[in-house]
């Protein structure tokens, strides 16, 4: 896919700094969603101006602050699927799964209409996506890799931040398979694929290589 025909759009949604993202053409009207956290009227909005018209929702992880806004998109589109890991979808519909119990609320959300494998490749609104499966930050965490003439975009939700990497202290973290996944799936990538976090700044797979301390120092071990 030519670089020049794919344009993303990032919106950090409520206290929690979340990075949605909606991924469109200037092929088509039809967009993907991936990550709609809470405060979903902004996405909703933005998509309306734009006429757009989402096919899919795309998660990479059941925790509440990615997940929060699936049922509002739903409810307005109500033909999108929703997409997430077959080791995650649980979470959708487990207020304990997903961490709104474990903020003080409890809040579900509609099931998925699709589950992926690790390294499943589809296509959704004239974009073509890989899946690869990342635990450590969750059992069932997906990163998605789209392809363009310039370099991958990998929309890699929490598994990996500009100068971090995701929290393990949840019921299904582990750091040492979260770093394994890193490593294998993520340092295997292009010096230039572009990293697109569920938290902060774009980044890139070679600055997180020589500049990401927790990252240097496991690599130092």
């Amino acid at each position: 896919m030519l670089s020049s025909d794919v344009v993303i759009e990032r919106f950090v949604l409520s206290d929690f700094q979340e990075n949605a993202y909606v991924i469109s053409t200037s092929r088509s009207s039809d967009c993907v969603i991936v990550d709609p956290g809470m405060e979903p009227e902004v996405l909703i909005r933005s998509i309306r101006e734009k006429q757009l018209t989402p096919q899919a929702i795309l998660i990479t992880h059941g925790h509440w602050d990615h997940i929060g806004g699936v049922s509002q998109i739903k409810a307005q589109w109500p033909d999108t699927q929703v997409i997430i890991g077959k080791n995650e979808r649980d979470k959708l519909t487990d207020p304990f799964g997903n961490l709104s119990a474990h903020f003080g609320f409890s809040a579900t959300t509609c099931d998925s209409d699709r589950e992926l494998q690790d390294g499943e490749e589809f296509c959704v609104a004239g974009v073509s996506f890989k899946a690869l499966e990342v635990p450590g930050h969750s059992r069932g965490h997906l990163v998605y890799i789209l392809e363009t003439d310039d370099r991958p975009l990998v929309f890699c939700g929490d598994l990996i931040f500009a100068g971090g990497v995701g929290r393990t202290d949840f019921a299904d973290g582990d750091m040492k398979s979260l770093l394994t996944s890193i490593f294998e799936k993520i340092f295997t990538l292009p010096d230039d694929a572009r990293l697109l976090p569920g938290h902060g700044p774009a980044t890139t797979v070679i600055s997180e290589k020589k500049h990401n301390p927790y990252l240097n120092s496991f690599s130092e071990n």
